[in-house]
């Protein structure tokens, strides 16, 4: 520094000293201090400090006026600049010049925003890399070799921002800085306090670091709380204790971290995104180890009360969860207690060690995982065994259990026993797919499913068992058997499913020899409106080909029958099929319904279509478009009056959400209505019905046909007539 301006500026202290009002920029040169801000920032961090306009003032006291401030970002960031400032005001320390430093004590932030984040190779932009002393020598800006230092002893903020971003872990979010006060800069020991507020989220971080700028080679010591408050009521808790050696050179750090909270749903206030599940009462503490972007436990213990697990698993709630590991030898006890919809269930077991369920998480694709889990009921489990991840997935699947629910109107099982085993040598991140042919490429398994009994709606299964296989591509689940119970008592069923991903285009193979299935399920997979309900006896064979619903309807081929007896058939169903006038409510009691049909060229042929209703016959015929919907049936329903009835051929346009029924000439081209004759000569249809949709197999019988005078006979042939 030349020695005039040495003598200005002690000049002008001393001046202010003895009362003299005048102002800064007469006696400082202010592009000249600017020059050594931005010299002695870019030197200590590495990165360059832009000022757009700097005054310096002298009255009251000391002090320095900066606006348009930044702080450029490492390379590779999102932002340009990772802190910004529409002004900055500072006391000025003047003595501190002549040492070649500039002191600013009582730095005010007006509208700060700070970004800190991970760049997706995990490098942090709040590690600052100070340039080499000889890279200063040699530059031309520092040609004196009188390098300037800078210093902050205080920092006081005031409607801030903050916004972090981990590309590497994909986690982003901001909040507003009320207020900040961060003091002892300049002593070795941070004094930091806090207020911010995110939506309806206020939070407060208050505590002491190490110096701002760690020193090269030392440790930098951490000692934080932190409180949430939301909707004006405490939500929780947290602190962070321990040291950081080196942060500088990523020596490596020791934390103890731990806190509660009454809702974890309540962070969402601060983390919007997140996505929590809604579990009470949440306690952890946890002792963190390692260096950069490998954490590790040495010690963990996490608590929760209540928790919702539908995302594991639909109808799955917890009481109480515990994690816990005392040191990082120990495998990590897994507690879980809880219900699965209204049914009672635990959760015990063992993962690997803090170690190794560390690397698990971070890298599953490398790090396997020991998994040691029981799911419990009563006195009975099934017990999960092996390891997990690291491409050498390998486990054992055996036990029984007592009872099994899914919740209203899914499966429920008794006496279940399972048995197989599971082997994959690809990364777990395949499960993030969540794509069935990519899963089954990368599985091979077999799985021995056996249940004394099932119920699922309307339908019951005795000595249930299925052998499951995936190897290669192709998953089977052959043979499929149950034995019959109600109306189909003893009556054997059985089944095969075949899909197939081994070749170009995925084949799916199904056989029903027969099967007993609720009505709703058939008529929910076929994408059929609700018409009957009651016990479907499917019987047939069809094949597809292709990977999603529409390329099977395209493609399938092959032939089915479904019936039924002793079941209920919509009023309302059939009245939009065979006339809308028919005034008929409710459900009919259904004495058989017998349909068979083939299937090619993307289109469903019913050769035979019957049912037998109270007082209600219905007969015919059809084809129905399976990628359009589209209707062609041809019916004759025939309302009963005793030994007589009445008829009227129908025809059924339209689709199958919006069918559109119309009258059809006879014979002769003319419309009408046939009135008369003996129903009881032409035989009861049920049996013969049956017996062609069930392809011959065996099932039960229909009810004996009764005997009685249809209600309202105006009505329905007027229905009939619209």
């Amino acid at each position: 520094m030349k020695f005039m301006t040495k003598a200005g500026l002690a000049i002008g202290g001393l001046a202010v000293l003895l009362g003299g009002a005048v102002t800064a920029s007469s006696l400082m040169d202010a592009t000249w201090l600017r020059t050594r801000l931005i010299e002695a920032v870019d030197r200590q961090t590495g990165r360059h400090l832009r000022i757009d306009s700097l005054h310096v003032w002298l009255l009251p006291y000391p002090w320095v006026e900066a606006r348009g401030v930044g702080l450029s970002n490492r390379p590779g960031g999102t932002r340009p600049d990772m802190f910004t400032a529409r002004e900055v005001r500072a006391s000025l320390a003047l003595g501190a010049l002549f040492s070649h430093r500039v002191v600013l004590d009582n730095v005010s932030l007006m509208e700060p925003a700070l970004l800190l984040e991970r760049t997706p190779d995990g490098i942090p932009n709040w590690l600052f890399e100070p340039v080499p002393d000889a890279q200063v020598k040699n530059s031309s800006q520092s040609a004196s070799h009188q390098h300037w230092n800078l210093a902050l002893s205080s920092v006081h903020v005031r409607d801030g921002g903050f916004v972090w971003s981990d590309a590497r872990q994909h986690l982003t979010g901001d909040t507003d800085i009320d207020q900040a006060d961060i003091t002892g800069l300049t002593s070795g020991v941070t004094i930091i306090n806090l207020h911010g507020h995110h939506d309806t989220g206020v939070f407060t971080l208050a505590g002491t670091t190490g110096a701002l700028l760690p020193v090269t080679g030392e440790s930098w010591p951490v000692h934080l709380t932190a409180t949430l408050v939301v909707n004006k009521r405490q939500a929780g808790q947290a602190h962070l204790d321990g040291v950081i050696t080196d942060p500088r050179h990523d020596a490596g750090y020791d934390l103890q971290a731990g806190g509660a909270i009454g809702q974890l749903a309540d962070l969402e206030a601060l983390f919007p995104n997140a996505n929590l599940p809604d579990a009470s009462d949440v306690s952890l503490q946890a002792g963190i180890t390692g260096s950069g972007a490998s954490p590790g436990l040495r010690m963990l213990h996490l608590h929760t009360g209540p928790v919702a697990l539908d995302q594991m698993l639909e109808g799955l709630h917890a009481d109480t969860v515990t994690l816990d590991a005392a040191q990082p030898s120990d495998r990590l006890t897994v507690s879980l207690d809880g219900k699965l919809n209204d049914q009672p269930l635990t959760l015990r077991g063992l993962l690997g060690t803090l170690d190794e369920t560390g690397r698990a998480i971070r890298s599953s694709a490398t790090a396997p995982l020991p998994v040691r889990l029981s799911l419990a009921t009563g006195d009975s489990s099934v017990t999960l065994d092996g390891v997990v991840g690291g491409e050498k997935t390998s486990l054992d699947v055996h036990g029984s259990l007592s009872s099994l629910t899914f919740g209203p109107e899914k499966p429920s099982l008794q006496q279940l026993k399972v048995d197989g085993h599971l082997a994959s040598t690809a990364p777990l991140t395949i499960l993030r797919e969540r794509d069935p042919q990519i899963l089954l490429h990368a599985i091979q398994g077999t799985l021995d499913v056996a249940a004394q009994r099932v119920t699922w709606q309307s339908v019951a299964w005795d000595t249930v068992f299925a052998h499951v296989v995936a190897d290669n591509g192709r998953l089977t689940a052959d043979p499929i058997r149950a034995s019959g119970t109600g109306v189909a008592q003893g009556m054997p069923q059985s089944g095969r499913f075949t899909y197939d991903v081994s070749g170009d285009v995925p084949h799916i193979a199904i056989t029903a020899s027969p099967l007993i299935l609720p009505a709703g399920i058939v008529e929910g997979w076929a994408g059929l409106p609700s018409l009957v309900n009651g016990s479907l006896q499917v019987v047939g064979s069809i094949v597809a080909d292709g990977a999603d619903m529409d390329a099977w309807k395209r493609s399938v081929a092959g032939h089915a029958g479904v019936s039924m007896v002793d079941g209920r058939v919509s009023g309302q169903a059939l009245a939009a099929i065979i006339g809308r006038s028919i005034p008929v409510r409710g459900t009919m009691g259904l004495r058989c319904l017998g349909i068979h049909m083939e299937f090619a060229d993307d289109r469903a042929t019913l050769e035979r279509i019957g049912l037998e209703a109270d007082s209600l016959s219905l007969t015919g015929h059809g084809n129905v478009g399976l990628s359009s919907s589209a209707l062609d049936l041809h019916l004759t329903p025939r309302i009963g009056i005793g030994r007589t009835g009445a008829s009227s051929p129908v025809g059924v346009g339209g689709t199958i959400s919006s069918p559109q029924p119309h009258l059809e000439p006879g014979s002769d081209g003319r419309f009408a209505i046939s009135i008369g004759g003996d129903q009881s000569a032409a035989g009861d249809q049920c049996p013969d019905l049956l017996a062609a949709a069930r392809e011959g197999e065996a099932g039960p019988a229909a009810a004996s046909a009764p005997a009685g005078k249809a209600k309202g006979l105006m009505n329905i042939l007027k229905g009939l007539l619209h």
